[in-house]
């Protein structure tokens, strides 16, 4: 980590020395995240706030960040998505399909709960690489992946831009414990509703 720090330190006075990298960068960054599970993209994203901030203000650069950020990550995701289908996934497949966790995961994605496929792939701090690795394993159709892809990165970097200003992500890396905090209180009370929303229909039918 701390030679990501360092590394993150060199490219922010690099890019304050040349602005026009800036939305270069918001792209990139959590691009590279897409490509290698090990990155956090909680301190990446915290990060291109700062910058994007910095170079074209706070509310500017707010939003230049969730706009960038997603593009950045969804454009990682897809291509090593197909790239996966496409040369690696005939081998792998059949050992992911021999593994009992494998098999269940394989079984979710293909299966119609489109909300919890949607629920794991949202979590900012589960290795999004590794699930999209997992998900270029299935038969799931492109246009559903495409869906969950694009909304699940829109919700991620959403929670972590406005978390992450919040608790200044960036100069206090322990801070992404609150960050943590708060996305499971949130998790917990959006599933109490929507087990709340499931059961009135049947309430009401037993009082008729």
């Amino acid at each position: 980590m701390n030679f990501l720090y360092d590394w993150l330190a060199q490219f922010q006075q690099f890019i304050l020395d040349h602005l026009w990298f800036a939305p270069l960068s918001a792209v990139l960054l959590p691009f590279l995240e897409a490509l290698i599970p090990s990155l956090p993209l909680t301190i990446l994203i915290s990060f291109n706030l700062s910058i994007m901030a910095s170079s074209y203000g706070t509310a500017t650069g707010t939003i230049l960040t969730i706009l960038l950020s997603t593009l950045g990550s969804m454009i990682g995701m897809v291509g090593i998505f197909f790239l996966i289908r496409w040369t690696l996934a005939p081998y792998f497949t059949k050992k992911v399909q021999d593994n009992k966790y494998g098999k269940m995961f394989l079984n979710l994605v293909q299966g119609p709960n489109t909300f919890l496929v949607l629920i794991l792939l949202s979590n900012p701090f589960l290795p999004s690489s590794i699930l999209n690795y997992a998900l270029s394993l299935t038969n799931i159709k492109v246009s559903r992946y495409l869906w969950l892809t694009l909304v699940s990165r829109l919700l991620i970097v959403i929670f972590l831009v406005f978390l992450g200003s919040i608790f200044n992500i960036q100069q206090h890396p322990l801070n992404a414990l609150w960050v943590l905090l708060v996305y499971t209180l949130l998790f917990f009370v959006w599933g109490f509703w929507v087990r709340r929303t499931k059961q009135k229909p049947s309430d009401s039918q037993t009082v008729e």
